[in-house]
Parts: structure tokens; C-alpha cells; sequence
């Protein structure tokens, strides 16, 4: 999913004030039984740090752009 897929569905999830359900239903998703399915697809040489930092400038770029 594109960064504007993201902030087109963040818009529309306000505007729209769905339940937790209703996203759920929406999107697809279902909930991981066993994260070492998702820790598989992780690269083992990939740094947490480097990770958290993405993490948090995304963050911080999406409340921007609600403001």
C-alpha cells in the first residue's frame, strides 16, 4: 500500500468514523496467530533502530498533514 493509499484511507476512516470491525472488514486483515511467520519475512541483518526511527518520521509526517 502507497503512502497515499494510507492517507486517503486515514482520511476517509475519519470522515467516515468506522468501527474496529468495520475496518477490519474492510481491509482484509486478519490477526497473526504466530509471529515467527512475520519474523521469517524480516531480513536478519536488518537494525531495530533504523526501523524505529522509519517508524516514528512517518509518524510525525502523518500529523502533519491532519493539522
Amino acid at each position: 500500500m502507497s503512502k497515499q493509499n494510507i492517507r486517503q484511507n486515514a482520511k476517509a476512516s475519519e470522515s467516515e468514523s468506522l468501527t474496529l470491525a468495520q475496518l477490519i472488514e474492510q481491509q482484509c486483515v486478519a490477526p497473526v496467530n504466530n509471529l515467527d511467520e512475520i519474523a521469517d519475512l524480516w531480513p536478519a541483518d536488518d537494525d531495530p533502530d533504523l526501523l524505529m526511527q522509519y517508524i516514528l518520521n512517518e509518524r510525525t509526517e502523518r500529523r502533519q498533514l491532519n493539522k
